[in-house]
Order: C-alpha cells, then sequence, then structure tokens
C-alpha cells in the first residue's frame, strides 16, 4: 500500500465490498452493493462520523432470500433494502413504496437503486482520488452514474451524479439523497441542525400509531405542529423516544444553494451537504427514535434522515403526481426522452472552534464553504477549490 495518504482503493467494510477514499485529514467509504455511504470521518476519529449505522447485521443486497429472510428484516418490499441499508442511500424513480401491483412484480421501497450492484472504477490524478460508479436499472429504465472526488489538505468530498433515460420518451422520476445521521454524532443533548427552510407539510400518513408531528399540516420551519398540541423544534433530534415523523421542508427559493448541517457540539464537529437550490429543491426529514418494534428496527434504532432531493414527502409516484406542486414548488422531475439531468453537490466535514455558536447558515464561495452564526460571524471556513464551480450544474441534456 502506497505511504501517501491521498487514496482511492478497493475495500472490505463489516464483510462487504466497497471503495475508500482518503487524504491527510478525512476517510471516506462507498459501497458497492447498494451504493450507500456508511463513513465519512476525520482520521483517527470514528466517533465523527456522523452516519446512521444500524445496530442489525448487513450484508449485500443480492443475499436476500425472501423465503428466508423475511422474518429478520420484513417483505422483499422493504427487507430487501433494510438488509443493506446505512448512511446515504440513494432513491431513484420512486421515493417511497411502489404502488401494489409494482409490488407483486418484485418493486421495493425507494426504488432498485439501494438494492442492486454498483459497478466502481477507482482512479487517482493529480491532486485528487475519485471514485465513478455505474448501476443499470432496468426497471426504471435509466442508468444513473455518480462520480465522487476528494483533493488533497479538504474535508470536502465533490460528487456528479447523471440519470440517463433508456426510453424514447418522457418521464417523470422522484430523486433523492437519503441521507441518514445517527449516533453518536447525532445526540439528543449536544446535536442540532440547520438548513434554509422556508415552509414545511408533515406527512399524511402519521407516523404507524406513533407520531410526533401533527397529520398532513403546514408550518414555518422549523418549527412543526405536535400531535397532542404545541409545537416541536425540528433542529433538535430525538426529543421524545417512542415517537418519529416525516415532514417536507421547502428550501428558500430566494437561494442559489441550499444545504443541510449538523453540529456535534461536544466533539466541535459540524457536518454536511452543499447544493443547488435548483437541482434539489426540497429536503424531506424522518426521524425514528426508538419507535418501531417490528424487526428488524426492534425498538433499539435512532435515525434522522435529512433527504434533499426533487420531493417533499416519500409518498411514491402516484400520490406525489395527485397532490402536484406545492408552494410554487415542482415536486417530480422531467427526465426528457433518451436524455439525461445531472446534479452535482459537495459534503463537508468541519473542525469548529471551541465555544463556537451554533451554525446558523452555510454561505458557499469561490474557494470555500463557510459556516456562519445567527449573528452572521464567521464560525468556520472549510476550504475547497472552485466549489461554486463544481455545485453548479446544468440539468438537462436532451
Amino acid at each position: 500500500m502506497s505511504d501517501d495518504p491521498l487514496q482511492c482503493r478497493h475495500t472490505v467494510w463489516r464483510g462487504r465490498q466497497a471503495c475508500v477514499l482518503t487524504n491527510e485529514l478525512v476517510q471516506f467509504t462507498h459501497l458497492n452493493g447498494g451504493g450507500q455511504i456508511p463513513e465519512f470521518c476525520f482520521r483517527g476519529d470514528p466517533d465523527s462520523n456522523p452516519f446512521w449505522i444500524p445496530k442489525w447485521k448487513l450484508w449485500e443486497p443480492t443475499r436476500f432470500r425472501p423465503a428466508i429472510d423475511t422474518a429478520r428484516f420484513g417483505p422483499r418490499s422493504t427487507g430487501r433494502l433494510l438488509s443493506a441499508i446505512a448512511g446515504h442511500s440513494l432513491c431513484l424513480g420512486i421515493f417511497g413504496m411502489p404502488s401494489n401491483e409494482e409490488i407483486r412484480t418484485g418493486a421495493v421501497l425507494h426504488g432498485e437503486a439501494g438494492v442492486r450492484p454498483w459497478k466502481p472504477h477507482i482512479a487517482t490524478h493529480d491532486g485528487s482520488a475519485e471514485i465513478r460508479f455505474e448501476v443499470r436499472l432496468p426497471r426504471s429504465g435509466v442508468v444513473f452514474q455518480r462520480t465522487l472526488s476528494l483533493a488533497r489538505d479538504e474535508s470536502v468530498v465533490r460528487v456528479r451524479e447523471t440519470v440517463t433515460n433508456l426510453f424514447s420518451s418522457d418521464r417523470f422520476i422522484q430523486w433523492q439523497q437519503h441521507a441518514t445521521l445517527g449516533p453518536p454524532f447525532l445526540d439528543p443533548g449536544e446535536s442540532s441542525i440547520s438548513m434554509p427552510g422556508l415552509k414545511g407539510v408533515t406527512d399524511p400518513n402519521g407516523y404507524e400509531g406513533c407520531e410526533l408531528l401533527a397529520k398532513n399540516a403546514e408550518f414555518d420551519w422549523p418549527n412543526a405542529p405536535a400531535a397532542r398540541g404545541g409545537t416541536v423544534d425540528l433542529r433538535q433530534p430525538f426529543r421524545v423516544p417512542g415517537t418519529g415523523f416525516v415532514a417536507g421542508v421547502q428550501v428558500d427559493p430566494r437561494r442559489e444553494f441550499g444545504y443541510v448541517c449538523a453540529v456535534n457540539s461536544k466533539q466541535q464537529v459540524a457536518f454536511g451537504y452543499l447544493f443547488a437550490r435548483r437541482d434539489f429543491p426540497w429536503v424531506a426529514i424522518w426521524e425514528e427514535n426508538l419507535a418501531r418494534q417490528d424487526p428488524p428496527w426492534n425498538g433499539r434504532e435512532q435515525a434522522r434522515a435529512l433527504e434533499f432531493g426533487a420531493s417533499p414527502l416519500p409518498l411514491g409516484r402516484e400520490q406525489t403526481l395527485q397532490r402536484g406542486n406545492l408552494f410554487d414548488t415542482p415536486t417530480m422531475l422531467r427526465l426528457p426522452a433518451n436524455g439525461e439531468i445531472s446534479a452535482n453537490y459537495a459534503m463537508f466535514l468541519a473542525r469548529l472552534p471551541v465555544a463556537a455558536q451554533p451554525v446558523s447558515d452555510v454561505v458557499c464561495t469561490e474557494s470555500s464553504i463557510d459556516l456562519l452564526a445567527e449573528s452572521g460571524e464567521l464560525t468556520c471556513s472549510v476550504p475547497a477549490r472552485d466549489i461554486r464551480m463544481c455545485v453548479t450544474t446544468t440539468k438537462a441534456h436532451p
């Protein structure tokens, strides 16, 4: 193995095939089976990894056998994904459950990207390391490509994604980054969430009888109506054990760039994503806080997802189309016939100064990602060469 800290190599993560990017500062792991991202942390500091890793044993999604594994993970429509899910997962084509007819033909929760093998190609260039993945999704009729790069001396991973339509007809699709955080990084007493939210709506279906929030209610970020009266500040995770919720939040349309950011004040670490608002105008927030008792959850999981993307809620295609635009914002993407759409985004880690104020805004400059306090003062600047240009994208290429 090379002594150079800037590396891109194949590896094994908890028994699963993966690729890893490293430099002087950080380590980043991406799984081949299902395309999940379970790890992004400062080197030598595993607790700085923000991502949720389920307590149940994970394996390659291709191992799932309905006749044997449904008792452990649930029915095939959800269990196949849950057998492999960790951290950041991709929802493509559909965000939420497929229709009953689709389930009968083998469709799964959030689409097939999270359960199919992704083909990796690794390379190291002058000053950066790169992984390029491709996965064909025959049910969806698309090819998906994701390229991730890490430069020297930066704690920023740049991501470019492209969806190519194999059909000679226009399609309307959902495209969501299911970024799920968890303990020890996400802690009810030490952590907070920020994003440039404007208006929001809660899920019309509640949360399986354990909902923290009122059903199908509109609100102004960050205060959502509670199921039992009053409001809940959605910037604070895991406040009421035994509950969960789903809510969709509009990214402020006056902004060029959106973001989601989580801070652990005890660790003095911030983690987040930066993206173009025109690409991903919504953040769906999901929280599971020791509520689900069925396998594989078993009442043991705490997870908070900040799912930035094209849709406000994981309601599937039919319900999302029926509900139409929300707050004058589209809720699905048009994929042109035999064309493609692309989006760029970045994920970052930052060390915060002692006694730093909570992060209230994230700003993209030409060469850095700046974290600001509520006062507007600069809390931390994360170096990132040409980051504004990298995150800005052109959406359609018919």
